[in-house]
């Protein structure tokens, strides 16, 4: 495997979510874990990143890098739906549910 093969798999791993929204680009090149060795070399494409995804991910657009923030399109389009299912910010999941994303069990705290 080669170097650039490592880092663009450690990327996918560490940051990609399947379930959320925009697609794996997207959300490699929003991300914002500057102490992290391997964020001045992640992969960054030509991938536009619409303004309501970095509102969907609670990111200022001066949170991003230059390399991202020269991606941040105001009338992008993204997968709004997620890459396998609809996107759910933690506020709008059911209080039911919520154990299953925080590993809680409903009532213990």
């Amino acid at each position: 495997m080669s170097l650039r093969s490592a880092i663009n798999a450690m990327c996918r791993d560490c940051i990609c979510d399947p379930l959320d929204a925009g697609s794996a680009a997207q959300q490699i090149g929003c991300c914002v874990s500057t102490d992290c060795p391997l964020h001045s070399v992640r992969p960054i494409t030509t991938t536009a990143i619409p303004v309501r995804l970095l509102d969907g991910y609670h990111i200022a657009l001066e949170q991003l890098d230059t390399r991202a923030r020269g991606l941040v399109k105001l009338d992008a389009v993204t997968s709004e739906s997620g890459q396998i299912g609809h996107f759910q910010s933690i506020e709008t999941i059911p209080e039911g549910e919520l154990c299953s994303v925080t590993g809680n069990a409903e009532g213990e705290g």
